[in-house]
């Protein structure tokens, strides 16, 4: 077992070597780290209206799908949307409700008050120009000198997260409805949400 875990991380090495690039790279490294010693990772969920409903912070999380409940198709893709967080001696499973888990990253959504922007007569997809115009406007400082936004929304649409930094990819995860973001070396995992990312230069042209 032990071998087969070595052999497993080795492949994951050379693959971020030899398909080249810095976020390929900063993956497999992540991958490795989260496989092996676990993250350290603030995880939130939400209801659909984009109201948090808990929040676990801990040093070493590892993010994967529940192997009771995991199925493939034809195509061996993953069809279980339920995912087990463990983290120290505890367990988290979940499903349904979105859910973001980051380190070491600020979440400026809540850093503003969700009452700040009135939502409830917009178009779902509208919700997002007014959110990241407030907050830009609020956090014009700290956003000085980055170069691009993730917007994070719930199923309805509502913004729930708001990351910054120089460089954002996008990555699988091999998780039903997970997708990976790496934010300056940091991860960030999206669960069962709506995203958008957009250069600074579009966010300070926002009305």
């Amino acid at each position: 077992m032990k071998l087969k875990k070595i052999g497993i991380l080795g492949v994951i090495v050379l693959l971020g070597l030899t398909l080249g690039g810095c976020t390929l790279f900063d993956n497999a490294s992540l991958t490795i780290d989260e496989y092996t010693k676990g993250l350290p990772l603030t995880i939130s969920t939400y209801t659909a209206q984009g109201k948090k409903i808990d929040q676990i912070k801990t040093n070493k999380a590892y993010i994967h799908t529940d192997r009771t409940m995991s199925e493939t198709d034809s195509n061996n893709n993953q069809i279980s949307k339920v995912i087990d967080i463990d983290y120290g001696t505890h367990r988290t499973t979940h499903v349904g409700s979105s859910m973001i888990a980051y380190s070491e990253l600020k979440n400026y959504v809540d850093e503003l008050s969700h009452t700040n922007v009135d939502t409830r007569n917009q178009e779902i997809n509208d919700n997002s120009i007014p959110w990241l115009s407030s907050i830009y406007k609020d956090f014009k400082n700290q956003w000085s000198g980055r170069d691009s936004v993730l917007l994070i929304r719930s199923q309805t649409g509502v913004p729930i997260a708001t990351f910054v930094g120089h460089s954002i990819s996008l990555h699988q995860t091999g998780m039903k409805s997970v997708t990976k973001f790496i934010i300056d070396k940091r991860p960030v995992f999206v669960y069962r949400c709506d995203y958008s990312t957009y250069d600074m230069d579009t966010i300070k042209n926002m009305k």
